[in-house]
């Protein structure tokens, strides 16, 4: 396997594509749960997901390819195979700063923040505590079930990973690697939003001078307690500026209607190729910048000449949570703990591409499988307890002083 070949990269794509296309033709659950439409509003965006996603795992397989044959986790030596990966996560940023900075946009001082605090917990953590329970089966099971570290120590470990930190679990080495360490992330979107009523209140509300220094002073309080552990880099925050920009730029009539002409299409093309080519990194102003103006361009309703409007893509963009936090583990298992059981040299080209092929159709196929059993009664269930908390609101309310 080349490891700078980007035909490697195109197979995975193409493999996971057909996988999401069988199954959409397959299932009938799946069909009825794609719930947007290509005509929806940000419905090019859902589509951009689906590539995202998969593109981190592309990225996560190039390292261990890498690992494989070094022992050593780096990024892959190509810029594109880096790339792929680091422009996902500063894309995937800006889709969560465009779509909630727009819905405050839109909502202002009505908008709901039980629901979006309620929504974020049972967003993140139903598919997340599955994963990490998995994680601790499997490093105790490699060890034998034996304590290494004291059960309260172990307490304090499995403490960290609740709140996305990865420190390792009874002395195993690298815990985080068993999911190829995506939940950094998550602590990006935590301090995003934890910090977006704070945001608000300083550029939309339009408070007096003392409620504003205070929001910047809680802010800063914030930055310092989220990444606690692990600091938050500002060239990395700087990617959801991004998504906030773009939210600006589909509410200009006259960018919005540039954004929809084959011209910009054609030119987010070329920027994104570029991007993934000639940069080392993602998360530095000018590819941020350029990511940005590539986003902006999706945001406002192009689909890339149709990329971003197939079926099987905007299948891929519904479940890109799952296939975003899963994919880590499922290429340890089958490309690191499998070969040990079969045996399998993994180092070999033919055998890594043969699992990693076999490792695409499958992250679609658990992805689609999550999504439907583990993530949407999980977002279900956030639903019913805001109704619930609304309802015992209401009655409190209307219960009389005597």
């Amino acid at each position: 396997m080349d490891s700078s070949n980007p035909l490697w990269a195109v197979l995975a794509y193409g493999l996971a594509i057909m996988t999401s296309a069988l199954l959409l033709r397959c299932s009938p659950t799946i069909q009825r749960n794609l719930e947007h439409s290509a005509q929806g509003r940000y419905s090019s965006v859902d589509g951009l997901r689906g590539y995202l996603a998969f593109g981190v795992f592309i990225h996560h397989t190039a390292i261990t390819w890498v690992f494989l044959h070094t022992g050593a986790f780096e990024m892959p030596s190509t810029r594109f195979y880096a790339q792929i990966g680091l422009a996902s996560v500063a894309l995937f940023f800006m889709i969560t700063a465009f779509l909630f900075w727009g819905r405050l946009l839109e909502k202002g001082r009505q908008y709901d923040w039980l629901a979006f605090a309620v929504s974020r917990v049972f967003r993140l953590y139903p598919l997340y505590l599955p994963l990490m329970l998995l994680v601790i089966v499997s490093v105790f099971y490699i060890q034998g079930w034996t304590l290494k570290d004291s059960p309260l120590e172990v307490a304090g470990q499995i403490l960290a990973w609740l709140i996305f930190d990865r420190p390792d679990i009874n002395q195993y080495p690298q815990t985080g690697g068993l999911i190829a360490n995506v939940t950094w992330t998550l602590s990006y979107e935590v301090f995003f939003y934890m910090a977006l009523p704070l945001f608000g209140m300083v550029f939309l509300y339009r408070s007096d001078w003392r409620q504003t220094a205070l929001c910047l002073v809680a802010i800063y309080a914030l930055y310092q307690v989220v990444g606690w552990e692990h600091s938050l880099k500002k060239h990395i925050l700087m990617s959801f500026l991004g998504g906030v920009a773009a939210a600006y730029w589909v509410r200009t009539p006259r960018l919005l209607a540039w954004s929809r002409t084959p011209v910009a299409g054609v030119i987010a093309l070329v920027v994104l190729i570029a991007v993934l080519t000639l940069f080392r990194k993602s998360f530095a102003f000018l590819p941020l910048l350029l990511l940005t103006l590539v986003f902006s361009i999706i945001a406002s309703g192009h689909t890339l000449f149709g990329a971003l409007a197939l079926r099987s893509i905007r299948w891929m963009g519904e479940i890109s949570y799952s296939t975003y936090l899963l994919h880590g583990f499922l290429i340890w298992l089958m490309l690191q703990r499998l070969p040990l059981a079969l045996p399998l040299d993994t180092k070999e080209p033919l055998v890594f591409l043969l699992l990693a092929a076999l490792s695409s159709g499958l992250l679609i196929a658990i992805s689609s499988l999550s999504f439907l059993y583990i993530e949407k009664p999980g977002m279900a269930a956030g639903k019913r307890l805001v109704r619930r908390l609304r309802q015992r609101t209401r009655t409190t309310s209307q219960v009389e002083p005597e």
